[in-house]
């Protein structure tokens, strides 16, 4: 069987009542804590400024995530390789304004990531964390802000500059790889 087949089988098998509710964690070096933000799709988790309490990893603690509108489409990937992911926000441009303004004058990545959490209607408080196809490690790349929304692209690290021959990012080292380097 297929993997596109298996995914079609799994997604029709799948719970009818289940619900996805999709989160965003955005994190800077500039920043006290993680912005946390949770996809209110038609008001269905609250009103738009309250918080919901969701742990960020397996058995962890549980961590507010603002309610808010927002519309992602994640990174992927077609023949000519990695291709960029979007983030459109609405009414929260003033939480981006400080973390942009922040992050000026550093030389770090304004970090992304996206995490999932399958739970039955009401059934919230028991959520132990998030599902295994969570994407962590994203950058935000390019961002653009206005008086009633925030817009960013988002992407994969930039391979060209991790794993290389040498220095602190060096995948083969001397210490674990001696024979390399005699």
């Amino acid at each position: 069987m297929t993997l596109s087949a298996a995914l079609r089988e799994a997604y029709a098998s799948g719970d009818e009542e289940g619900v996805v509710i999709e989160t965003l964690e955005v994190d800077h070096a500039s920043l006290d804590g993680a912005i946390r933000l949770v996809r209110n799709v038609d008001g269905q988790l609250g009103e738009p400024g309250e918080t919901l309490s969701l742990p960020v990893e397996a058995g962890g603690p549980r961590e507010p995530h603002l309610l808010c509108a927002f519309e992602l489409i994640a990174p992927g990937a077609d023949s000519d390789g990695p291709t960029d992911g979007k983030i459109r926000m609405d009414n929260v441009s003033d939480l981006f304004h400080e973390l942009l303004k922040g992050a000026i004058g550093y030389d770090a990545a304004i970090r992304v990531t996206i995490r999932f959490y399958r739970v039955l209607p009401g059934q919230i408080d028991k959520v132990a964390g998030p599902d295994d196809d969570s994407f962590s490690g994203l950058e935000m790349t390019a961002v653009e802000l206005s008086a009633d929304s925030a817009e960013g692209t988002i992407a994969w690290p930039d391979g060209r500059q991790q794993n290389v021959p040498s220095g602190p990012d060096a995948f083969f080292d001397r210490a674990n790889y001696p024979a390399l380097f005699t």
